[in-house]
């Protein structure tokens, strides 16, 4: 997988700067370097605050996109809002035109599992690597989409009664993972959100 993400058209002129790779921002920024740094710093308060004091509401699509505008909100206009471009890392995602469709479908499956409530530790790592790894196929999100699927899960599973510490997984694990999961491949996922899990006491 590669650190840019790549578009159905040369540019991406919707979210760009012309001719550039990036984004159109709150800020003005129109150094790359100098956005990530201001995105980097902005985010980390905020996704601080949200672990703080977490969104109310039923685990659903509507929550996810609350997550990404909670977090992303100062920097873009388009925070909380589904992509409109195709875009694909490595990987192809879902196409913009499916996502609302797709995710309400992964977001039904899981209110149809009761979300996930009364799992051994062992079954509920095993679900959620195999939702993050179907939010991460759909992407929803222009960017920001690792961070704000990362904090969903975290709050699925605070909802059981337990902690999901994603500092316990190493940028390099999570990469492997992902990938492993793209190719319906979730038992590297599930050991590592076992071993990033911990009660809430």
């Amino acid at each position: 997988m590669e650190d840019k993400y790549y578009y159905e058209y040369e540019t991406d002129s919707s979210y760009c700067y012309p001719s550039t790779y990036v984004l159109k921002n709150k800020l003005n920024i129109i150094d790359e370097n100098e956005l990530k740094a201001a995105e980097r710093s902005i985010t980390s308060l905020r996704t601080a605050q949200l672990m703080q004091n977490p969104i109310c509401g039923k685990l659903d699509f509507n929550y996810l996109k609350s997550i990404h505008k909670f977090i992303f909100g100062d920097i873009y206009e388009w925070a909380g809002v589904t992509r409109t471009v195709n875009i694909e890392k490595g990987n192809t995602f879902c196409r913009c035109e499916f996502i609302e469709e797709q995710m309400d479908s992964i977001m039904r499956k899981l209110k149809n599992e009761n979300y996930l409530e009364n799992l051994s530790p062992e079954k509920l790592a095993e679900r959620l690597a195999y939702y993050i790894g179907e939010i991460n196929a759909i992407h929803p999100f222009r960017e920001g989409n690792g961070r704000t699927q990362r904090m969903f899960i975290e709050f699925l599973a605070l909802h059981n009664g337990f902690l999901l510490d994603f500092a316990k997984i190493s940028d390099d694990e999570m990469l492997e993972a992902s990938v492993q999961t793209f190719n319906l491949e979730y038992a590297f996922m599930s050991k590592l959100l076992l071993r990033a899990l911990s009660i809430n006491e």
